[in-house]
């Protein structure tokens, strides 16, 4: 199993979700992709797993994606309090399209985030372009309803995905990039679920609940996770 993290500024819960995946597969290949711009992930953490095989893709510089040169190609997008995240979204979604574009093989997409409670290899089921939670984000301003593929825990099936050119990252739909319509509204997964369902291909909802336990919104830069890590140390310890 291969699985695929996209890290920013948080180590230790980095560090901690691969620890808890380790407990259950110990042959899982871990490609982490380095968004940080101050704390970057390295593998010190992971002394009790000697062996284990983690590679580490440094975009810390923007080296690989230079995300504050391809905002400057939405002159309009949106600006203010929502967006002081550095527009999040964007920046995972086109990160998550980079590892599509170059890994050749289906992976595991997990966030930075979480913590594994229970084997995950159930989820990788190679008849579908996908395996995931689907979930509603509601924009009550515009009255929109948008479906996205939840990105805590989804299988991606990278060579289905490549032969049907489906996209994870789309521009034209992709929350705050533009101020001028209502219809990019979209977070990180909603426009892939719109694309693997506009190629009529088949994907397996599937709740994802009891395989991860969630840290929680704003946890790459707002929150300090040492008292929820050490709540619950037994799941990756």
């Amino acid at each position: 199993m291969t699985v695929c993290i996209v890290h920013y500024n948080t180590p230790e819960l980095t560090t901690a979700t691969i620890c808890s995946l380790w407990k259950h597969h110990r042959d899982a290949s871990v490609i982490v992709f380095d968004n940080s711009d101050s704390r970057p992930f390295t593998t010190d953490g992971l002394n009790g797993f000697n062996g284990r095989d983690v590679k580490v893709i440094d975009n810390t510089k923007g080296q690989i994606i230079d995300f504050d040169a391809h905002l400057q190609q939405f002159p309009d997008k949106e600006t203010g309090p929502i967006n002081k995240s550095n527009y999040g979204s964007a920046k995972h979604a086109l990160s998550v399209q980079w590892l599509i574009d170059t890994i050749c093989e289906p992976f595991m997409l997990m966030d930075s985030d979480i913590l594994i409670c229970q084997p995950i290899d159930r989820l990788c089921r190679p008849r579908y372009a996908f395996v995931g939670k689907i979930v509603c984000n509601t924009r009550q301003r515009f009255g929109l309803e948008i479906y996205r593929a939840e990105p805590f825990l989804c299988y991606l099936n990278v060579p289905v995905l490549h032969k049907h050119g489906v996209r994870y990252y789309n521009p034209d739909y992709m929350w705050a990039l533009s101020s001028v319509s209502p219809n990019n509204r979209y977070d990180a997964g909603a426009w892939f679920l719109k694309d693997v369902k506009s190629h009529c291909l088949p994907y397996f909802e599937i709740d994802t609940a009891p395989y991860i336990l969630h840290f929680g919104h704003g946890s790459w830069s707002t929150r300090d996770s040492r008292d929820w890590l050490e709540d619950h140390h037994r799941l990756w310890r």
